[in-house]
Formats: structure tokens, sequence, C-alpha cells
């Protein structure tokens, strides 16, 4: 809810929350004071004690019988086969969802912070990547949204160009080349498609009504374009060294992410699919969808 005060010819913005036309309102109530008491039911808590010369108008941007989840933003419902419908709909809430909600405890994926650290190990190379922050999900685009009724289950192919910066440490053999460090790690993953088979369940909400569930994933990935890739600080500063190995990793970098990659994006896919469970057990089936 905003509500706006007129107090003295000033305007103060006392509360803040998330709409859209849907819920907007705009009735006029002005309210004079009785020694300094506001009589506003609830809402009187809201305001200083003001003197009874101050004269508020506030504007209640918010209607609380109506203004459910889908008020917050508008979502086209589509039929489980209306694959255009599917697609559209999930555009337009890729950006909603990686600005994150906190009303539904969605939280933000443009920047996505993994706190976590990734292990990207394979048998014969040790890399772990701390303090990851990814850029770019807000402008994803969803190429393909499928439901599958019978087996409950979706497809999602997402085609995205993202940025992640990091810390490393590493030490083994990355592809053919003998590889040790420790420091700021770049990589930037041009037109990289990512197709997400998710296995779905409903679930009952508090108000008695179905939600949709992902209860399992899994991923793959395609590079379609040249990506990059740079870890500062190679061989411990030795300048020799680390230019031949970068001259190598930069003529390599699809190969490399293709062979190190799987659990840092992993690592974002997991978020994405946490975020989207969050605004499934805020907004009931009925409200998305048409089957």
């Amino acid at each position: 809810m905003k509500v706006c005060i007129e107090a003295d010819g000033e305007f103060y913005e006392k509360i803040n929350f998330f709409f859209t036309k849907e819920c907007i309102k705009l009735p006029v109530y002005k309210f004079s004071f009785d020694s300094g008491q506001l009589f506003l039911g609830d809402l009187s808590n809201i305001f200083k004690t003001m003197n009874e010369k101050n004269i508020l108008v506030i504007c209640l941007i918010m209607v609380v019988s109506r203004c459910t989840a889908n008020s917050i933003f508008q979502v086209s419902k589509c039929a489980a086969d209306d694959k255009k419908c599917l697609k559209k709909s999930a555009q337009a809430m890729i950006p909603i969802i990686a600005d994150g909600i906190p009303e539904f405890e969605m939280q933000q994926l443009d920047p996505l912070v993994l706190k976590e650290d990734v292990d990207a190990s394979k048998p014969q190379l040790s890399l772990k990547v701390k303090n990851m922050v990814v850029t770019g999900l807000k402008g994803c685009i969803a190429k393909k949204i499928e439901r599958d009724l019978v087996n409950s289950k979706m497809h999602t192919q997402l085609f995205c160009n993202v940025r992640a910066e990091g810390q490393y440490e590493m030490h083994g053999q990355l592809l053919i080349l003998p590889i040790e460090g420790e420091g700021n790690a770049q990589v930037q993953l041009n037109k990289i498609l990512i197709d997400v088979e998710t296995d779905m369940n409903d679930r009952v909400g508090r108000e008695g009504k179905k939600h949709w569930h992902v209860k399992g994933s899994r991923f793959t990935f395609d590079l379609k374009d040249k990506a990059y890739v740079k870890f500062e600080n190679l061989f411990n500063g030795n300048d020799v060294l680390a230019r031949v190995a970068n001259d190598i990793i930069t003529n390599n970098s699809n190969d490399i992410v293709t062979e190190v990659g799987p659990p840092i994006i992993k690592a974002i896919v997991d978020k994405i699919i946490a975020n989207v469970n969050r605004f499934f057990k805020a907004m009931p089936a009925e409200e998305i969808s048409l089957d």
C-alpha cells in the first residue's frame, strides 16, 4: 500500500507496496484531527501525531479485498497445449522473477549472488569457486515452454547472455593443460541455450486451492557462440606461464565451459527453480492456467 500524506504543503511517502494497475484506486479522503488524533481505524498507527490544523490527503493505492497475488502483475492464463500462449506468458514473467518479489520471499536473480561455494572439480582437476555474482538473467528469452499433463512434466528452453564473476582456487589439469592458481575469475556466456525438464506435482495451499510445485529437474546447455573465460593470478603470478595458459584458455573457452561449467550452471538453475517454486506457492494454479 502506498500512502501519500499532505501536511503543511509537504508530501511524505510512508508505506510502499508492490502493485499494478489492477490494484490502483484513487479515492481521496480528507481528515482533520481532533486533539491531535486521527480516527482512521487500523490505519491510524501509520501516521505520526499531528496538530488539529493539519489536513491529511490519503491516496489509497491498494484495495485489500481485491488485491491478491495476481493483482501484483498480470499473468496470462494458458491451456497446456497452447504453446504460443505459454511462451508469451513465460517471457513476460522472466524479468519479474529475475527482479524478485520480497512479498513472496523470491530473491533477486539479476544480479544473482551465489553465497554457497561451487565445486566444479573433475577427476583430474580441483576447482572451487566462491562469491560468484551472475548478471544478465533478466534478459533471457523463453524459446520454448511445453507442459506434459500426462507425465506431470514441464519443458523449458531459455536463451541467455550471462556474465559471472567470482574467486577461484584451482590445481590439476584443465583439458590437456597442467594448471594452478587462485584469484579472480570472469566468465561471459554468449548465447547459451539452457534446456530444463522439470517434474511437477500439486500441493494444496493454505487457502485450500491447488498450487504447482517443481519436485525435480534435469538440464543441459549448449553454447551457440564463443564464450570468454579468464583466470587471474595463474601460477601464482608467473607472467610467462600465465600468458601461455590464458592464450590456450581463450582459444578453448567453449570446451572449458563444457568441461567444468555444469556445476556452476546447475547452481544458477537451482536458484531460478527456487524462485519459480516460491511463485507457484503464492499463485494458485487456477490463476495461471486454464487447465
